[in-house]
């Protein structure tokens, strides 16, 4: 129900950026002083996809390199770090809260370490504000569509810079000046030595020949980094034809005056849905997902992913026409993690939840085998109130089934590959941190709609 593949694709680019642009005899970048890296913990992330491409010295056109064969190099931390994590290990990223968060900031580390690599290659050609042609030739053998084939560098003051990248364009036929770009990163450094910038990518416009119908249309990060704090705001539409998600926001935040054995990272995400995964009869709601986690300065933290007012039907037998009912529910999942990826302590709750119709389950005369169970056997085997499923417990629509609910779900989660309660709940900060997390309200930047989201400027603050 929840294949990321199907509905929530996240690397807009097919994660082909630069690897390189002018430099040295040698192929190596010169490091500037901006950085954009926030040394998250790979618990976080999933750890990083190895490899460690080259830079190209190719007298001032931008080399491009799929970071499916090669990851872009981290060329600010000197590292030789690729821009490519590996988030989660399967399809699933509400599998558990920490899958949640892996998805989620390896995508924030990817694009923080992209503005990273195309800031330090920016002081490497001219800032001219000339649109220079790449390596990329439409007309070319190796021509690839998910590749800019221009780029163009300008300074918009003694502190701010700006970079553009044109894709799908012919020798022939270059984009002109004020032209708008697929691809805009623009970034402000001021005396005191703090950083705002913007990025933002077209996504249908980079990604055109891969671009499916409910895949992201537009993408945009602010960021902006004090001596206090550095914080990552994403922003993602998605396509109009997406059937269920209109946008997904994640924001992280990292605290440079936290004790590192406390909460110095913060993670928050929150998609915007349109319709539920499942429609069901009597149910309008539109539900909403909620992320928050938050780790120490070595990778020890939590986690929650928070689906709230989800649809649910429970089938006892389709076949035989016998059915629990359908609910709308809110599920808290939450995941302790440590630096080395192990669990801590898991925890999944239905947190709320309406019984909202559509029952055909017999209240007596069911059997397990043939497997066609009436309410009084699901009673025994769930362990309810032998009143249950009358008077105000889950009988008519609107009341509570949370119990219930709970029932099943753990009871599900006692097969094999499944992933049940365990552990103690830990007493330290991070309990702290999670029983006081407070979500992110909207996936626009302006709070309300798209408007002004995507517009290819950036006004310094």
């Amino acid at each position: 129900m929840f294949n990321i593949k199907k509905w929530l694709p996240l690397i807009i680019t097919s994660s082909a950026l630069v690897s390189a642009c002018g430099g040295d005899g040698d192929g190596n970048v010169t490091p500037n002083s901006i950085t954009m890296d926030m040394e998250i913990p790979g618990s976080m992330t999933g750890g990083i996809t190895q490899g460690n491409p080259k830079i190209n010295n190719n007298n001032d056109k931008i080399s491009f390199a799929k970071a499916g064969a090669a990851p872009l190099s981290r060329s600010s931390s000197g590292t030789g770090e690729p821009c490519s994590y590996i988030g989660v290990d399967d399809d699933d990223i509400f599998r558990n809260g920490y899958q949640t968060t892996k998805f989620m900031v390896s995508a924030m580390a990817t694009w923080t370490c992209i503005a990273d690599l195309l800031i330090d290659v920016a002081d490497l050609v001219p800032h001219n504000g000339q649109i220079v042609e790449t390596e990329n030739d439409t007309n070319a053998s190796n021509y690839d569509a998910d590749e800019p084939t221009h780029y163009s560098v300008s300074d918009n003051s003694a502190t701010q810079t700006t970079i553009h990248l044109y894709y799908g364009y012919d020798r022939s036929l270059p984009p002109i000046a004020g032209e708008t770009p697929q691809f805009f990163i623009s970034w402000n450094k001021t005396s005191e030595g703090n950083i705002n910038g913007r990025l933002i990518i077209d996504g249908s416009g980079v990604n055109w020949e891969d671009h499916q119908s409910d895949d992201p249309v537009m993408m945009r990060m602010d960021f902006n980094y004090t001596n206090d704090q550095q914080i990552a705001d994403m922003y993602l539409q998605f396509d109009e034809n997406n059937p269920w998600a209109e946008g997904f926001r994640i924001k992280m935040n990292k605290d440079l005056t936290a004790n590192v054995m406390e909460k110095v990272f913060e993670a928050k995400g929150l998609i915007e849905m349109k319709a539920q995964f499942i429609p069901l009869s009597g149910i309008t709601e539109t539900p909403d997902v909620q992320l928050y986690s938050v780790s120490d300065g070595f990778g020890n933290g939590a986690s929650i992913a928070e689906l709230q007012n989800m649809s649910l039907p429970l089938f006892a037998n389709i076949f035989r026409n016998n059915t629990l009912g359908n609910y709308l529910l809110t599920k808290r999942d939450e995941y302790y993690f440590e630096y080395d990826m192990d669990w801590d302590y898991i925890k999944k709750t239905i947190t709320e939840s309406e019984y909202r119709g559509g029952r055909t389950t017999a209240a007596t005369g069911g059997s397990w085998i043939p497997f066609d169970p009436s309410l009084d056997l699901i009673i025994t085997e769930l362990a309810l109130d032998p009143a249950y499923f009358t008077g105000t417990q889950c009988e008519d629509i609107g009341d509570s089934c949370d119990d219930l609910l709970n029932k099943v779900h753990d009871f599900i989660n006692q097969f094999p590959g499944l992933e049940g309660n365990q552990g103690t709940e830990p007493t330290d900060w991070r309990n702290t941190a999670i029983n006081s997390a407070e979500y992110l309200n909207s996936v626009y930047p302006n709070g309300t709609d798209w408007t002004g989201a995507f517009e290819f400027i950036f006004t310094p603050e």
